[in-house]
Order: C-alpha cells, then sequence, then structure tokens
C-alpha cells in the first residue's frame, strides 16, 4: 500500500501548492483598464461638474490654471499609474489627472483651495463613479523668476469597487515654479481582483488531492 500512496504524496501537495499560489497572485498577474476624466474648479464651496470634462479652471488674478483631462490605463502587477506629462490645453492632457500653468503674476495663495474630481467610464460596474479630492494652494508666486506654489492635496486613498474587484486611488501632491512647462497631476490605482471561476476549481482540486492522499495512506 506504501508502494502506491508515496508518489501521490508530492503530487498532491504540488497541486495543492499551485491551487494556493494561484489564489494569492490572481490579483497581482491580473490586468484592467482604467478610463475617465477629470474636472477641477477653485474656491471652497466648489463641485465640478461631471459634464465638464475638457474645459479650463482658473484661479482669478493668480496667474495659476488648470487645465482637464482624460486618461486610459492598463495595470501591471496590480498597479496602474497615472502620469504622463501635463500639456497647456485641455485637449493635450492624456493619462494624467489634468495639469497646472503657473504665471509670474504676483499672487498671495495660502489659504485657497482646489477640488479634483475624477470620474470612471470603466472598467464596468464601477462605484462609487467619481471621487473627490480636495487642496490647500500655498505659497507665494515673487516674479518671473522667483516664488512657487505647493498643493496639498489630500491624499486619502479613494476606494471603488467593480465588476471583478476592487482597487483604490490616491492623489499626488504638486509643487512648481512660474514657467512655460506644465506640471502634470499624477495619480497610482492599486487594483485588488476576485479570482475567476477557473481558479477556485484549481483549489478545490488540490483540496481533493490531498483529501484523497489523506485516505489512501489511512486504508
Amino acid at each position: 500500500m506504501k508502494r502506491l500512496t508515496s508518489p501521490l504524496r508530492p503530487r498532491a501537495l504540488a497541486v495543492a501548492a499551485g491551487a494556493v499560489a494561484a489564489l494569492a497572485c490572481g490579483a497581482a498577474s491580473a490586468q484592467t483598464t482604467f478610463t475617465g476624466f477629470t474636472n477641477g474648479c477653485f474656491g471652497a464651496a466648489c463641485v465640478p461638474e461631471t459634464t465638464n470634462a475638457g474645459a479650463t479652471d482658473v484661479l482669478a488674478g493668480a496667474g495659476l490654471t488648470y487645465n482637464n483631462s482624460t486618461f486610459s490605463v492598463t495595470s501591471a502587477g496590480g498597479v496602474a499609474a497615472i502620469g504622463s506629462t501635463g500639456m497647456a490645453t485641455p485637449a493635450g492632457n492624456v493619462d494624467n489627472l489634468g495639469s497646472w500653468l503657473l504665471s509670474g503674476t504676483p499672487f498671495l495663495y495660502n489659504g485657497s483651495s482646489f477640488t479634483l474630481r475624477v470620474s470612471f467610464t470603466a472598467p464596468p460596474g464601477t462605484a462609487p463613479s467619481s471621487a473627490l479630492f480636495t487642496s490647500t494652494l500655498m505659497g507665494n508666486v515673487i516674479s518671473t523668476d522667483n516664488g512657487g506654489l505647493f498643493i496639498d492635496f489630500d491624499n486619502t486613498p479613494r476606494n471603488f469597487t467593480f465588476t471583478g474587484g476592487t482597487f483604490t486611488l490616491t492623489v499626488n501632491d504638486v509643487s512648481m515654479t512660474p514657467g512655460a512647462t506644465p506640471v502634470a497631476e499624477t495619480g497610482t490605482i492599486l487594483v485588488t481582483t476576485v479570482p475567476e471561476p477557473e481558479t477556485y476549481a484549481l483549489f478545490l482540486a488540490g483540496l481533493g488531492a490531498v483529501g484523497f492522499m489523506a485516505r489512501r495512506r489511512k486504508s
């Protein structure tokens, strides 16, 4: 009887180990495409309109302009980065969360605020459909050669669900000095996927093999 069960044990353990590994790395190996757009505006009571995709918002008298964006990024290893180069016009912003352009106009920014809304059109079933990130603008532009601005976003991760899993979105802070090169607003998506049915089947097969091995050893 031992002659029959001895080769079965490593085989069963290998199947079970493979099933567990598949469950553990399912989220990391899956690829998910995220598409959507951003809206942003200045002011403490500002809530951007979701129909405003592609527009521009300017902080009056400050020489600071925000341009909205669209994005379509695919996760790799459970992570997707939204962070391409910023553009001066809304039509040029792709795969970032919008961009900022700061002139040298003297202005005291301390106490000003900004609200960023990120809306997802994919993956299917994403809920909630958008998230608000509030920020405080700090800094003072003194001249075209001096001064700067820091945008301190609420970096709390926003949680989303979709058909097949969940993900979180975080937005990075922004630091800039006056100049002609727009600064892109960036973010990070961390994905957790729900294992596919075939993964569960593999796991059950591994458990079955272990159980069969135990029964054979007892007999």
